[in-house]
């Protein structure tokens, strides 16, 4: 599948290093809305984030969304993140000017965020040393510790010097990496370290990402000083259960309203998420073609002539 039709997040690296701690529901939020917008481009001001949308994503129970995302938005307003500036200096930045919860009458209630002045230099207008990653490899990972280091192993992914023996490896030093976890000052002990935070992130990326990641401590006498992740694309436990996702069902409302272009927006993702992953088993994979038909109407519904340009392609070739 092309990327044009899967949602991504796109970042600067210095902000995939940054020091931050964020809630999960406040990441998520964060994530979403980055996967709205287009990172070579300006910052567009406010981004709407409906609570329908939010649940259908992430899977989340649509009774319990309202209040987490009404609590995420008012918290995100105090939350900064510290980066090293082009001197090198440490400036802690907010993440955003706004972000409001709001419930207006006929149109429901929604998230209305728009990133702060000061952190547009490293999610809009990138063109160098930056890492994106696909929006639909993040949904299920819970936890802060599984997206960051799902992030930190994709910053070398196309990178040859990196790459041995078909894995990317990459290497940290134990204190980086419990740093780039926001874990300095806890988790002293390497045993408390590697079962209460990188197996269960570890285990997270496995199970619903791209990739399959293994680790290897290293050590300098008795001690533990450094971990060395490998991972690979091609994964053949994966490709067994890599299975078409469930389509969310069609709100009962309007056509052309905003409920069903959300809908359309959230299926659409979920089968070129299903289509990417496959391809990186097999890039001969193409979806059904009934699916392709979904995907053609859900783009229309959308507006999005890109994808609509692509499907429509897929369903005049003949399936290998």
């Amino acid at each position: 599948m092309s990327s044009k039709n899967s949602s991504k997040i796109v970042f600067a690296n210095k902000l995939l290093h940054a020091g931050y701690s964020l809630e999960i529901n406040e990441q998520r939020l964060i994530n979403l809305a980055l996967s709205k917008i287009n990172s070579k481009k300006s910052n567009p001001g406010q981004i709407v984030i409906y609570p329908t949308e939010y649940a259908q994503c992430f899977g989340l129970s649509k009774r319990s969304v309202y209040e987490q995302l009404s609590s995420a938005a008012k918290s995100l307003q105090d939350k900064s993140v510290t980066i090293l500036d082009d001197s090198g200096e440490a400036v802690s930045i907010p993440w955003v000017s706004n972000a409001t919860y709001e419930k207006v009458k006929n149109q429901g209630s929604f998230i209305t965020l728009e990133f702060s002045e000061a952190i547009e230099p490293y999610i809009f207008n990138i063109e160098g040393n930056f890492t994106e990653l696909f929006f639909h490899n993040t949904v299920k990972l819970n936890s802060l510790a599984s997206l960051r280091l799902y992030g930190l192993l994709n910053e070398v992914r196309n990178y040859h010097n990196y790459k041995r023996q078909g894995a990317v490896v990459v290497n940290f030093q134990l204190p980086e990496m419990k740093q780039k976890l926001f874990l300095s000052e806890s988790y002293g002990a390497w045993r408390d370290f590697k079962s209460r935070v990188l197996l269960p992130a570890i285990e997270k990326i496995n199970a619903h990402t791209d990739i399959c990641v293994k680790f290897k401590p290293k050590k300098m006498g008795n001690c533990i000083t450094a971990i060395e992740f490998a991972y690979s694309t091609q994964c053949p436990s994966k490709s067994e259960h890599i299975a078409r996702p469930r389509l969310a069902r069609r709100p009962k409302v309007k056509k052309g309203s905003h409920e069903e272009g959300v809908w359309a927006r959230v299926n659409l993702n979920r089968l070129g998420g299903y289509e990417l992953s496959n391809q990186n088993e097999n890039p001969a994979f193409r979806l059904a073609k009934a699916d392709i038909r979904r995907c053609i109407t859900y783009a229309k519904i959308i507006g999005d002539d890109k994808a609509k340009s692509y499907y429509s392609k897929q369903l005049n070739k003949k399936q290998p």
